[in-house]
């Protein structure tokens, strides 16, 4: 029995769209990957925007508290060891 030939037309054909799909399945993929991408940079700048307006949130209240003549006299007492007229300041190690 003798084999059947293919025309080449049909095989020219096939391997073109073997290529195409080939060129297609990489275009999704590359486009999948740089999807995957987008998001992991989106919830990393959710977090850090998150993190940003806590710390926001915090400075206006250090600045609210700055604008408070008691607060601003009692932080320099505890951290920069001012003192009232004729009390001594001393400094006790940290341990």
């Amino acid at each position: 029995m003798a084999k059947k030939r293919v025309p080449k037309g049909k095989i020219i054909v096939s391997f073109l769209a073997i290529f195409i799909s080939i060129v297609l399945i990489t275009s999704v993929a590359n486009r999948v990957i740089s999807m995957i991408h987008a998001k992991r940079q989106y919830e990393q700048l959710v977090v850090q925007r998150d993190a940003l307006k806590k710390e926001r949130k915090n400075l206006d209240q250090e600045v609210k508290e700055l604008n408070n003549d008691d607060y601003v006299v009692r932080y320099a007492r505890d951290n920069y060891i001012f003192s009232k007229n004729g009390e001594k300041a001393v400094i006790v190690p940290e341990e």
